[in-house]
C-alpha cells in the first residue's frame, strides 16, 4: 500500500514537472518568435532634410534591388568632378538622410557634405524598408547585399562610375562588411560601429524595446535563430561580419566609439582580428553614444577618411 501511494505521488510531481516544462518551453518559443517578428520590423523616419539644405545639387533617383524581388529603392545622386563614389549606407531604422532620433545614427548627410567636399561625387539611398524605398521587410544582412549591388549597377549604367567605396554606420557598417567582395567596383569600405554577432545586439536590444529584462533577453538566442530559420529562412548564427572580412583585398578604414554602449567596442575589435592588411583601426574616446565619432572628434575623423579614400580611389 505504502508503495502505491509513493507511486502515486511520484507520478503527479513527475506530471506537475513536466506540465511546468511544457509551459516553460512554449513561452520560450513564443516569446522567441515575439522578438524574432521584431527584429525583421522598423520604424519608418522619412528624411526631414536634403542636400539642398547643405548647398549640395543632387538628383533624385530610383533604382531596382537585384534579388529579383521588385522592390524599388529611391535616393539621391549628388555629383562632384570625379565619377569616384562614396555610397553611404545608413543604419536601421534612418534613411539616406541619416536621423538623429535616439533609435537611430547621425551624421547622415552634415559628413556626406564634407566627403563630397574632398572631390568624390555621393550616392544616398534608403535601404528596402526604410525611408521612402518600397516597404520590405529587412533582410539583417542577408537581403540587403541586392539592394548595395542594385545601387552599384545603376551607378554603373546610369552615371559611369567604375570605382566606389562603401560608407556604413552601425547596420550599415554591416552591410559594407557582407557586400564588401560582391562587386569588383567596390575599392574600400569606411565602417563605423559595426556589430559582430547580430544575436548578442537582439537579446541586448530586448530590454530597450519590450518588457522583458536583460537577464531573460541573454537566454532567447538559440529561440531567436531557430525563429529566424523558420519564419523567415535566414540563419542569423552564418552572419558573420568577422568571417566576412576575410574575403576582402583591400585595406579597410574602422572607427568605434570606447563608451558606446549598444554596441560595445569588443565587437569592432573582434572584427578587427580578421581585416586585411593595413587596415586602419581608431578608437575614439568620450564619444558620449553610439555612432558619435564623426560629433565628438570630427577633425580626426574627417582627416582619416581624405586619408584613407584618396589612397583606395589612387
Amino acid at each position: 500500500m505504502l508503495e502505491q501511494i509513493k507511486s502515486i505521488k511520484f507520478k503527479k510531481q513527475f506530471a506537475y514537472f513536466a506540465g511546468v516544462m511544457l509551459i516553460l518551453a512554449i513561452l520560450y518559443i513564443l516569446i522567441s518568435v515575439y522578438i524574432t517578428s521584431l527584429a525583421y520590423k522598423t520604424i519608418i523616419n522619412l528624411p526631414e532634410i536634403s542636400p539642398e539644405d547643405y548647398g549640395l545639387k543632387y538628383e533624385e533617383i530610383e533604382f531596382q534591388s537585384t534579388d529579383n524581388s521588385g522592390l524599388t529603392l529611391r535616393g539621391w545622386w549628388i555629383p562632384n568632378d570625379s565619377n569616384n563614389t562614396i555610397i553611404y549606407l545608413h543604419g536601421i531604422d534612418s534613411n539616406r538622410a541619416g536621423h538623429t532620433s535616439e533609435q537611430t545614427v547621425p551624421p547622415g548627410l552634415e559628413v556626406l557634405k564634407n566627403m563630397h567636399s574632398m572631390g568624390y561625387s555621393i550616392f544616398t539611398f534608403d535601404l528596402r524598408g526604410h525611408g521612402v524605398s518600397d516597404t520590405a521587410k529587412v533582410g539583417l544582412g542577408v537581403k540587403e547585399i541586392a539592394d548595395i549591388k542594385g545601387a552599384i549597377n545603376y551607378l554603373e549604367t546610369s552615371k559611369d562610375v567604375e570605382k566606389v567605396a562603401l560608407y556604413g554606420i552601425s547596420y550599415g557598417a554591416v552591410l559594407a562588411i557582407l557586400a564588401g567582395n560582391s562587386d569588383e567596383k567596390i575599392k574600400g569600405i569606411f565602417i563605423d560601429s559595426p556589430y559582430n554577432m547580430i544575436t548578442d545586439l537582439i537579446t541586448g536590444e530586448i530590454p530597450k524595446r519590450t518588457p522583458i529584462p536583460g537577464f531573460i533577453a541573454g537566454f532567447l538566442s538559440q529561440g531567436i535563430i531557430w525563429s529566424s530559420i523558420w519564419l523567415e529562412n535566414i540563419n542569423l548564427d552564418k552572419i558573420r561580419p568577422y568571417e566576412s572580412m576575410k574575403d576582402l583585398s583591400y585595406p579597410v578604414l574602422m572607427v568605434h566609439c570606447k563608451d558606446d554602449k549598444r554596441i560595445p567596442i569588443y565587437h569592432s575589435d573582434q572584427i578587427r582580428e580578421n581585416a586585411p592588411i593595413d587596415t586602419l583601426y581608431h578608437k575614439f574616446e568620450n564619444c558620449d553614444g553610439h555612432g558619435k565619432a564623426y560629433e565628438s572628434n570630427e577633425t580626426y575623423y574627417l582627416g582619416f577618411a581624405k586619408t584613407y579614400f584618396n589612397r583606395i580611389f589612387q
